[in-house]
């Protein structure tokens, strides 16, 4: 069976934050969930990881849009851009369906987007629908935490 889903969280509001850990929990996911407040911040995580593995590989990553100093369309450039990095896993995961936003992170590679859910019920349909996308569908592993990150 495939190991269970990794997550780094790139999301600078707290309550967004708590309310993930909150259904993961009450759906009983053993996931591994670190958080990066933004863009620069989740790029020295997974530099980091190199050396201390603070993330464990495989690992999926939930972006925010809307965060200071480097915003999630910035950080998708930045990690396509790194050899080590470009084939993790990436859903946009914010509160507006806007057309635009949606094109952009398709245009900047990422995997999938989500619209943030406004209740629990939902919460648990968007867990369980990544989940079950983490189990059948097979990418190839970062070379993070192995080879250098340019």
């Amino acid at each position: 069976m495939k190991e269970e889903m990794n997550i780094l969280l790139v999301e600078d509001n707290d309550l967004d934050v708590e309310i993930l850990r909150r259904g993961l929990k009450r759906l009983g996911a053993s996931n591994s969930l670190v958080r990066a407040r933004d863009g620069v911040e989740a790029l020295e995580i997974l530099k980091e990881n190199q050396t201390r593995g603070i993330l464990p590989d495989p690992f999926v990553i939930l972006l925010d849009i809307n965060m200071p100093r480097m915003n999630g369309h910035e950080f998708l450039v930045a990690l396509r851009e790194c050899s080590d990095l470009k084939s993790a896993r990436v859903f946009v995961f914010k509160t507006s369906d806007s057309k635009e936003d949606v094109n952009k992170a398709y245009d900047n590679n990422a995997n999938g987007y989500i619209v943030k859910p406004n209740s629990s019920s939902e919460l648990n349909d968007v867990i369980q629908s990544l989940r079950s996308s983490w189990r059948i569908c097979e990418t190839p592993r970062c070379t993070a935490g192995r080879a250098p990150v340019t």
